[in-house]
């Protein structure tokens, strides 16, 4: 069971990072191909090995968690070699998928409605005064938050 642990967690980071997992589909073991196999090479990539890449969690101690969750630990040193292995390429695809909206431009405004242009679409939004007195106010606290967390930053010239 170790071998085919091993196999899915290098399948599943396979997954993960290129989208297939095309090229190892052949050289995999014995009825490791099937639709539950591959529901846990998402599970194992997603949960055991994109997250803990998302926020740079070290190998040892990945290990180490996953072994105090109850798997067994030649299977949490398994984990620990291919998340080794494939480590900067996760952290990179962590990276690369954070989506990212279009900037939005608004268009006109009146007191009760905005429209706004993100990408290629026109977005059109109705609300009562109230509510848009309301908007207003959490806009600007926001951007007054933003600011302030700003001026705790070291400048581009340190």
């Amino acid at each position: 069971t170790v071998l085919k642990f091993r196999e899915l967690c290098q399948r599943a980071s396979h997954l993960m990072i290129y989208g297939h997992d095309k090229p190892i589909l052949a050289s995999t073991s014995e009825g490791i191909n099937s639709i539950s196999h591959h529901k846990n090479l998402i599970l194992i990539g997603r949960w055991l090995l994109l997250k803990p890449a998302g926020y740079e969690c070290p190998a040892e101690d990945l290990e180490k968690e996953v072994v105090q969750l109850g798997l067994p630990p030649e299977h949490g040193r398994q984990l620990k070699k291919t998340y080794d292995i494939y480590k900067n390429d996760l952290r990179e695809k962590v990276r690369n998928s954070v989506h990212k909206e279009p900037h939005a431009t608004i268009l006109s405004t009146s007191p009760t409605s905005f429209k706004m242009q993100s990408g290629s679409q026109i977005f059109d939004v109705s609300m009562s005064s109230t509510m848009m007195s309301q908007f207003r106010n959490d806009i600007e606290n926001s951007l007054s938050n933003l600011r302030d967390f700003a001026d705790t930053l070291p400048s581009a010239e340190n």
